[in-house]
């Protein structure tokens, strides 16, 4: 009897510490936005693994239903977690209180299937699109659409099945799809299609966000962090392990989907984490901040909000180790850590001692855990990976995941985030935009800079020099065009290297920052667990601080005095000249000053007429085109300027002969006569209206004007010449009028004489350069071929370089140095394409170079 009352004893014991156990979870639920499939199997690893159980947490996953709120389930406490996408962030610039725990998929998981000849957001105008609304649409494909011009009015919209039925058939010519699984049906079903994907351009907008509600975060921020870091672990498993929860989500949770599918949707989602360039899990600051700035100019919300209350931070406990931990660094008091070559001053050797950003870091770390580390030096990047390689340190002092593909090494948290900087001659302007290197040769100190570089911005021109002073060597020597490197160490370049030689002249990737974390080898997960919670403890100002202090001053200042001293040269001539002119006038005889008085006063109403005349048109010219930018404005302005001059210059020096003529007359004679005079004032009045007519037909020309004229060809390209006349005589260039048949046109007689005006200057400006050429003549041809007509324009100035034809119509490119702006071909080729629905050619062999420009007749409104 007694024995049974001992084993009762224990058998209640046992099942009331179970039971303590089980009142112990806290019970806690997750909204999913879509059916179970592997898009969720992070989440299903953590719980079927038992990883949300270790951190205390019994969690409830609710598959999605039709008519199910997301967001306000979890606001409202139905759910205490939810997935879901970019709809996140919108409301919470509504006023909305929901936080962001963690972001998951690195690229935009929702792409446009469609039909195979529908290559372009272009050629989805006035197509049927299945989606779920037009406000999704706009969410997730807007940005990509303004990059073509399409509006989101431009095709049909048909509801959402959510299936690839209506696709397959060809009910709808397109329709937004989950990357992960549906090419996959449609691959079984034999379907051809085709993929518009907006990653595919750098645009993304977020699909796999785990958010909670505001109230959640601020009362229990502890189950907060416990539930994203037990979320994280099982996306680590999970895709490390896909064939084992493949099985677990077809045998448990979703039945109905085959192996082969989720195997598909598994390596599909691997390509969307990205978990060998990013943190799983990590939230992209700098991205929300664009997509917010984005979002609250599209949808005019939240314009005082920021991201401060949207992103969950967890709050920093005291450092607390482990028994293991303790014991750990008990028995390794000593850490090996390789550091960068040469990477002052983030980190680097200076007198047999380590110095900068990072030695700091390791001091606190020193000083919070008691470790002392031991620098272990390389002399290069492939040094550094040997090192590793072979075991001979245990961490790397500062690493980024996006850049150093470290298999064998796991890092912690970023420390700091940064991006590149440009070093150029002082000479060099601002670069505003990376297309503007396109061209340029730049240089890197590693190889894996040029590699990350080259993924974001595929048309820079880089190469690898490891040596700091063979870079500057290349730079000042303008074998190369600038030196890349990181921001921190742009400074610390300039001022050891290049200073009063070397400026900060643009920057790289400030939208895709790098991470810099601490890297630790994998299989030494105490080590890492040391370092991780040693710098949860340290506070970000801390970091900050450190890193502030190593930066130098960024702009010395240098007084250069040679452009006033010039200034002041010009001036004094000018005053002069003034000076010289004005005795001179005051010479002439009294009688003549009040002849002239007269109609020098109608002179001068005339010009003052003239002036304003030619305001009014400059500012007309400067509005007379929607899709020219500033640049190219001002690039036509300079034009119309420059064929005025030409226009000019001879009636404003036979105005002045003749008042040269008339005066040299009075002081040679000291008789001139009022025939005399009235002659030259009847011939200065005819110079002067002719002068107007100029002004008139240039007034014609660059009036805007959206309307189609009626114009012969002849007519047309005969009123072309007639602009460049001038130019044409003074370079001795003849005209030959070739086949010109007498077709009639329906067009923009303005902007196609932009057009012809642009090839015909880039053909005078090519005999200027190559003087040689002693037969100066530009062909004009043209041959109607059913309703389009060619028109053919050839010189015969030496040709153009084979490795200049490839880029001749891409903007800002020209070979005429400082003289040329890059967009005189590339508009004209955007206004023949778009305005026209023509084209332009260009053929260049045996010296002669000969466009070919193909128009309609008759343009269509």
């Amino acid at each position: 009897m007694k024995f049974f009352w001992i084993i009762l004893i224990l058998f209640s014991s046992v099942y009331g510490m179970g039971d303590r156990n089980n009142r112990r979870l806290d019970h806690i639920s997750l909204q999913l936005h879509w059916k179970y499939e592997f898009e969720f199997a992070g989440f299903i690893a953590a719980k079927e693994k038992g990883f949300y159980k270790d951190a205390g947490l019994d969690v409830t996953f609710k598959e999605y239903k039709n008519g199910v709120n997301v967001i306000n389930d979890v606001v409202s406490g139905k759910s205490t977690y939810g997935i879901y996408n970019s709809s996140t962030l919108i409301e919470y610039l509504k006023g909305v209180p929901v936080v962001l725990v963690a972001s998951f998929f690195k690229r935009s998981a929702l792409v446009l299937i469609t039909k195979p000849d529908i290559k372009s957001p272009k050629d989805l105008i006035g197509k049927k699109v299945m989606c779920a609304s037009k406000l999704d649409m706009k969410l997730n494909f807007a940005p990509y659409f303004k990059g073509y011009g399409v509006g989101l009015n431009s095709f049909t919209y048909i509801p959402q099945t959510f299936n690839v039925k209506a696709f397959a058939e060809g009910k709808v010519d397109a329709m937004t799809a989950y990357i992960s699984d549906q090419p996959y049906k449609l691959n079984k079903l034999g379907v051809k299609y085709n993929i518009l994907n907006p990653s595919n351009e750098n645009l993304f907008t977020l699909q796999e966000e785990l958010f909670t509600s505001k109230k959640e975060a601020q009362n229990h921020p502890q189950r907060v962090e416990a539930f994203k870091e037990a979320s994280i672990r099982g996306w680590e498993y999970a895709l490390s392990h896909k064939k084992e929860l493949v099985d677990i989500i077809h045998k448990k949770y979703a039945p109905n989907i085959s192996k082969d599918a989720l195997v598909y949707e598994a390596n599909a989602i691997d390509k969307l984490i990205l978990p060998y360039i990013y943190d799983i899990g990590s939230i992209d600051v700098n991205f929300l901040h664009k997509q917010m700035h984005l979002f609250q100019k599209t949808y005019h919300i939240g314009s005082k909000r920021s991201l401060k209350d949207f992103i969950f931070k967890p709050q920093r406990n005291p450092l607390k180790f482990t028994k293991q931990e303790r014991k750990y660094i008990r028995n390794h008091h000593k850490i090996s850590m390789c550091i960068n070559y040469d990477f002052l001053p983030v980190g680097g050797m200076e007198n047999g001692k380590y110095v900068g950003i990072m030695a700091d870091i390791y001091q606190m770390i020193s000083q919070k855990t008691g470790l002392k580390f031991t620098p272990v030096v390389s002399n290069s990047e492939e040094d550094l990976l040997k090192h590793l390689k072979n075991e001979k340190c245990q961490l790397v002092s500062i690493t980024a995941k996006q850049i150093n593909n470290l298999k064998s090494i796991k890092t912690t948290t970023p420390i700091t985030a940064t991006y590149f900087t440009l070093l150029s001659k002082l000479d060099k302007s601002f670069i505003h935009s990376p297309i503007a290197l396109k061209g340029k040769l730049l240089v890197v100190q590693r190889r894996s800079y040029k590699n990350y570089l080259q993924y974001y911005y595929p048309y820079l021109n880089i190469e690898v020099e490891n040596d700091k002073n063979k870079m500057l060597e290349k730079v000042l020597k303008n074998r190369v065009y600038a030196i890349v490197d990181i921001d921190e160490k742009a400074d610390y370049f300039i001022d050891k290297y290049g200073y009063g030689k070397l400026k900060i002249n643009g920057f790289l990737a400030k939208d895709y920052l790098l991470q810099a974390s601490i890297g630790v080898q994998k299989d030494n997960p105490l080590l890492y667990s040391i370092m991780q919670k040693t710098l949860d403890s340290i506070a970000e100002s801390k970091i900050q601080s450190i890193i502030d202090g190593w930066r130098l001053t960024r702009y010395h200042k240098v007084v250069d005095y040679t452009l006033v001293i010039g200034i002041v040269i010009v001036m004094g001539i000018i005053f002069l000249l003034m000076i010289y002119y004005q005795r001179k006038l005051k010479n002439f005889n009294e009688e003549l000053e009040k002849s002239v008085a007269q109609k020098t006063k109608e002179l001068r109403q005339i010009n003052d007429s003239l002036e304003i005349n030619v305001q009014e048109k400059v500012n007309e010219l400067l509005q007379k085109d929607e899709i020219l930018t500033a640049q190219s404005k001002q690039a036509v302005m300079g034009e119309m300027i420059s064929m005025i001059a030409h226009q000019w210059r001879q009636p404003l020096n036979t105005i002045a002969l003749k008042i040269s003529n008339i005066q040299l007359q009075e002081m040679i004679s000291h008789s001139v006569t009022k025939e005399q005079l009235l002659d030259v004032i009847k011939e200065i009045n005819t110079t002067i209206q002719y002068l107007s007519t100029t002004i008139d037909d240039f007034k014609t020309y660059f009036q805007p004007n959206k309307n189609t004229t009626q114009i012969s060809l002849r007519t047309l390209l005969e009123k072309t010449l007639g602009f460049i006349d001038a130019r044409l005589k003074k370079e001795n260039i003849q005209i030959e009028m070739q086949n010109l048949e007498d077709i009639a046109l329906n067009t923009y007689s303005s902007e196609l004489i932009q057009v012809i005006l642009n090839i015909l200057n880039n053909a005078i400006d090519a005999y200027m350069e190559n003087r040689y050429v002693a037969d100066k003549v530009i062909s004009i041809s043209s041959q109607e071929v059913g309703s389009h007509v060619k028109i053919f324009i050839e010189d015969r100035a030496g040709g153009i370089k084979p490795d200049v034809m490839k880029q001749l119509f891409e903007p800002y490119f020209s070979t005429k140095e400082k003289n040329g702006t890059g967009l005189g071909l590339y508009m004209s080729k955007m206004i023949l394409e778009k305005q026209f629905d023509g084209t332009i050619n260009v053929n260049s062999k045996n010296g002669r170079t000969t466009f070919i420009i193909e128009i309609p007749t008759s343009v269509k409104h």
